[in-house]
Parts: structure tokens; sequence; C-alpha cells
């Protein structure tokens, strides 16, 4: 959370990053042990961030963060649904697309280089972990690695960044 305060440039941002930490930390914790993000954390995430971005945009009269984040998490959102959907259990699930959302939004808000460093991030580590799990035999190719946890790690390094 000391990320988020500090990295905020008005209260409604640290509002919109509070609001989002409060919701993945516990979608990281719940992906690690069942493999899914539930939507009825998720959803409220999006939501909850992309209302107090608004209201973030209106208090200040600054319009192009609000587009930034919202194109973003637009644009995230769509490759992750269509590599979802066109790889099937072989790609990311929707519930990955669904916490895409929230994070990009939210990143956004800084540009295109929060936003998607953020989610190259969480690869890098999904991807670094996988091959050292691999390596040392703990999983086998075609095994799934919960992706939500270096997806909420990658924003948050993205946070302290931006701090």
């Amino acid at each position: 959370m000391t990320v988020v305060v500090l990295a905020a440039p008005t209260v409604p941002v640290l509002l919109a990053g509070l609001w989002w930490v409060v919701c993945a930390v516990p979608l990281a914790f719940i992906d690690a042990q069942v493999h899914r993000l539930p939507n009825v954390i998720t959803m409220p995430a999006a939501a909850g961030v992309f209302v107090l971005l608004t209201i973030g945009a209106a208090v200040t009269d600054r319009w192009e963060p609000l587009l930034s984040a919202t194109i973003c998490a637009a644009v995230a959102t769509a490759v992750f649904v269509s590599t979802g959907l066109v790889l099937g259990r072989r790609g990311m699930g929707l519930g990955d697309a669904k916490l895409i959302l929230s994070m990009t939004a939210l990143l956004g808000w800084w540009g295109w280089g929060a936003a998607f460093g953020a989610v190259f991030l969480g690869l890098l580590g999904a991807g670094f972990v996988g091959v050292v799990l691999l390596a040392s035999g703990r999983m086998r190719r075609g095994d799934h690695i919960p992706m939500g946890p270096f997806f909420v790690a990658g924003a948050v390094v993205m946070l302290a960044l931006l701090a």
C-alpha cells in the first residue's frame, strides 16, 4: 500500500490504487490456491478503479490520463481475451483478462509504459518461476502456473518505480 501512496498524484488516484490493492491481494492468494480469479472480486475491482479515476479526472479537469487508462485497459484486455479464446486451456484464462482490465486501467493513468511494463514484469516473473520449476522437476511441461500473483507483483513493482 505504501507504493500506492507514494505514486499517486491526487487523492482520487490514491483511492483507486488502494481499492485495486485491496481487491488484488486476495485475488493473488485465491489464484495461487485454486487457479481461479472470481468475478465477485475482479469486476468490482475494475468498476471501482474506473469510477475513482473518472472522479480524479473530473476533479483535476485533466481527462488525458483517464483516456490513456481507458485505452490501455481496453487494448490489454482485448489481447488477453483474444489469446484466451484462441488458445483455450493452453492460454490465459478469462479471469486473468479481468484482472488485467483493472490493473492496466490503474497503471494506464501514468501512461502506456507503466501499464504494459507491469504486464511485462508479470509475464517475466511467471516465465522465470516456470523455468525454475521445470528445471527442478517440480512442474512438468503442460502444467499451469497461476498468473494472478505475478501480475499483481508486476503492478506493485511498477508502482514502486513510479513512486
